[in-house]
This record gives C-alpha cells, sequence and structure tokens, in this order.
C-alpha cells in the first residue's frame, strides 16, 4: 500500500514525467508533445490556477507578453493573405498551439517553486540517455548499422534520430548531465576519480559529436569542456595537458578520417565568415558594392547566405515582424539570398518572425536570468550546487548565443529545451533543495 501511494504520489508522477523528456526527444515531436500535454495537465491537476502566477513578477510580465505578442503579429500578417497560401492559415494555428510551452514553463516554475523537482532523477535519466546514444554512434560509425540495425547514412551516424542529423546536438546539450553527474551527486569520491570520470565521459562523447559531423554541435561542446576543466579541476597544468590532448587527438581523427577532413574542412572559414560578416547585413543590403554576398555561397554551407536573407526580410518590418514561421513565406532566391525552412539562427528567425519588440522580450528574459544566476553563486557559492546548475547554465547560454548555426527556434524539441531550462534558471536560488529528493 506504501508502495503504490509512492509511485501514484503526485509529485513523483510529474517528475518522473519531467525525466522522460530526454527520452522523448529521442522518440519524436508526437511523444515529445504527448509528454508537454501530460505535465500541463497534471501540474493543472495539482496546481489548478496558480500555475499561472510565477513569485518573480518581471519573468511573468515578459513571457506572457512574448507568447500574447506572438500570436497576435501572427494574426495580423497572417489573416489578409489566407486565399493565398494554405501555410497562413497553418501558421495562425501552430502560433495558438505553440502557447503549450508557455503552459510547460509554468508548470515545471511552479514545480521548482514548490521546491518538489528531483534534478536528480533528470540529470540519471538524461546521463543514461545521452550514454546510450553515444555508444550506439559510435557502433553505427564501426559497423554501418546501430544496434536496432539502422543503417548509417551518407557516412553520418543518426543512431535513433533516423533521417534527422541532430544526434550532436542531442549531446551537446543532455550528455553534459552525465559529464557532470559525478561532481554533482558522487562527492563521496576522491577528486581524482571524479577527474577520471569526468574525462572518460568527455572523450566519450566528444568522439561521438565528431563521428555525426554536427560541427557547431562539436564546436560548442568542446568550449563547454574547456570551461567544466577550468571550474573543477582548477589546475592550470592538468587542465592545458588535457586540453591539449583533446584537440590534438581531435585532429588527429580528422586528418585520418577522409569523411570528417571534408566536413569539418570549411568549419574555420564559416566561423570566420560568420564572425566578421553577419553584423555587417544589418546595415547592408544587396545594393552595397563593398559586400558582395554571392561569393560566398560557394564556400561551406552557406550559412552567412541564409542570416543575410533573414535580415533582409526583416528590414520589411523591424518594429512588428512578420509572424510565426514567416521565412519561407517571403524568401527569394536572389543575389546573396536563399530559402529554406528558417534561417538557421535564433536571434535573426525571432527578430525576422517578432521583430524588435519579440526579441526584446525574450532576450530580456534570458539576460534576467543569466544575471540572477550570477548573482545568486555570487552570494551562494556551494560547489555541489555550481556543479548541478552548470549544464543548464551553459546549455541556456549557448542556445541564445547569437553568432551561431542554429535549428529553428519554433521547432518542438528545441522549444522544449528552451523554456525547460528557462524555467529552471527563473528559479535558480532555489537549487540548494534539489538534492533533498530521491
Amino acid at each position: 500500500m506504501h508502495i503504490k501511494k509512492l509511485i501514484f504520489n503526485n509529485n513523483n508522477l510529474i517528475n518522473f514525467l519531467i525525466s522522460l523528456l530526454p527520452l522523448s526527444i529521442i522518440l519524436g515531436n508526437s511523444i515529445v508533445n504527448l509528454n508537454i500535454i501530460l505535465i500541463c495537465l497534471l501540474g493543472f491537476k495539482i496546481y489548478k490556477f496558480e500555475i499561472f502566477t510565477i513569485e518573480k513578477k518581471t519573468f511573468q510580465y515578459l513571457l506572457y507578453g512574448f507568447f500574447l505578442y506572438l500570436i497576435l503579429i501572427t494574426l495580423l500578417r497572417n489573416v489578409p493573405n489566407l486565399d493565398n497560401n494554405i501555410l497562413y492559415k497553418e501558421h495562425i494555428f501552430k502560433s495558438f498551439f505553440y502557447l503549450r510551452f508557455l503552459i510547460f514553463l509554468l508548470v515545471i516554475n511552479k514545480v521548482i517553486e514548490k521546491q518538489v523537482f528531483n534534478i536528480k532523477l533528470f540529470f540519471i535519466s538524461a546521463s543514461f540517455f545521452s550514454l546510450i546514444l553515444a555508444t550506439d554512434i559510435i557502433i553505427q560509425f564501426y559497423f554501418g548499422f546501430n544496434i536496432f540495425g539502422n543503417e548509417i547514412i551518407i557516412n553520418r551516424p543518426s543512431s535513433f534520430f533516423g533521417n534527422e542529423n541532430v544526434a550532436g546536438g542531442y549531446l551537446q546539450k543532455f550528455s553534459l548531465f552525465l559529464i557532470l553527474f559525478a561532481p554533482s551527486f558522487l562527492t563521496h569520491l576522491k577528486k581524482n576519480k571524479i577527474i577520471i570520470c569526468l574525462v572518460f565521459f568527455s572523450v566519450l562523447i566528444l568522439f561521438s559529436i565528431l563521428v555525426t559531423s554536427n560541427r557547431m554541435p562539436f564546436l560548442i561542446f568542446f568550449t563547454s569542456l574547456i570551461i567544466i576543466f577550468f571550474t573543477y579541476i582548477k589546475d592550470g597544468k592538468k587542465n592545458f595537458f588535457l586540453t591539449s590532448l583533446l584537440l590534438i587527438a581531435t585532429v588527429a581523427l580528422i586528418k585520418y578520417n577522409p569523411n570528417l577532413n571534408r566536413s569539418f574542412s570549411n568549419l574555420n572559414m564559416e566561423i570566420k565568415e560568420i564572425a566578421l560578416n553577419a553584423p555587417k547585413l544589418f546595415y547592408k543590403g544587396k545594393g552595397d558594392k563593398d559586400f558582395e554576398l554571392s561569393a560566398l555561397t560557394k564556400q561551406g554551407a552557406g550559412y552567412i547566405v541564409l542570416f543575410n536573407s533573414g535580415i533582409q526580410q526583416w528590414k520589411e518590418n523591424k518594429i512588428l515582424g512578420r509572424g510565426l514561421k514567416s521565412f519561407r513565406l517571403n524568401c527569394q532566391y536572389t543575389s546573396g539570398q536563399t530559402c529554406s525552412t528558417h534561417p538557421h539562427n535564433y536571434f535573426i528567425e525571432i527578430l525576422l518572425d517578432t521583430g524588435i519588440i519579440g526579441l526584446g522580450l525574450i532576450y530580456l528574459v534570458f539576460t534576467l536570468s543569466i544575471i540572477n544566476y550570477i548573482r545568486f553563486y555570487e552570494k551562494n557559492l556551494d560547489k555541489a550546487s555550481m556543479f548541478k546548475s552548470t549544464p543548464f547554465f551553459l546549455i541556456l547560454f549557448f542556445e541564445f548565443f547569437p553568432l551561431r548555426s542554429t535549428g529553428s527556434f519554433f521547432t518542438t524539441s528545441n522549444s522544449l529545451v528552451i523554456f525547460l531550462i528557462l524555467a529552471i534558471f527563473i528559479n535558480i536560488s532555489k537549487i540548494n533543495y534539489f538534492d533533498k529528493r530521491l
């Protein structure tokens, strides 16, 4: 009777559903949406209308403003064009359905406010599925098929994700919980043993992301590792040695494998293109003789051209934006511009769809969350709590980093990660309570 009561306790159930989010992403959008709906319904059952209030009112107003503005601007831009393309009607529906992420964030926020969020269970889940995925990627890379018999596609192992080459992006986020599990929860171990665990899993994940040829996730993960090493090890010689060793091993593997060599050969050039040219796009256009974008299409993956396409569209509605998922409805195949489903950059996509108003609202939430984090740990520095929060910080920081290529901000899996992390960061001051569960 006691076991049954424990299993079907509402707090245990909602934590179980939250812990399944890393698995849901692997299983696909239908399962993600089902899990989100279950979390929202259970959260509403437990907290009723209390979920609609956030203790920190500034975040509440900004988040409500962003979601409501997204609906309003989508209606304003799409209603006059309903007869032109069925996508206008579809995008209006999606703007309303996108409210599920607001409800989801509010429920997670309330779970944390009530101090019943089981962070250890979430760490275990994210660590387990990251380890399984990384192992399966390596199996698929070496043998040509994974544990379920799925064959490798175009020399890029994608494991359980099939035709979608997103396994590296998944590991870049969720494997951080695996790497930092020992420093966070196995504090009884000697530091040398914890460092061995940290380095072993770092190498495993780094290699797994590398062979997927997901270059931006690889670069972000490598940077995250350096931050983690310098945060935990705090020994300049050891950090230099580990970083150098990882870098040498990575370069050697890329040079040894022709597919990886071909995939990563233009990465440095693309990074320079984005860093040097992306800011110029905001004040230059296709008529500028001293900034010929068309030549850039011959180099790399052409992300700078997609960025330019989104920015040139945004210039037509700078303040208000053009509504949800407007990029593919308005893009043009012209010099220095191209078409896709989205501009492959969160900053530009939000700016294009919701204008300066929407971008200001959501980036204020991000900025205030980061400030909230920094202020808390300046006053309450605790090693175990710091390492529990580090994966969330690294994920959030790099998700909102403007000079990088990304998926679409408004896709199901990306929005899930973003609003889950934001909900946790809004309440970062209560992280010390998390380890009392499980």
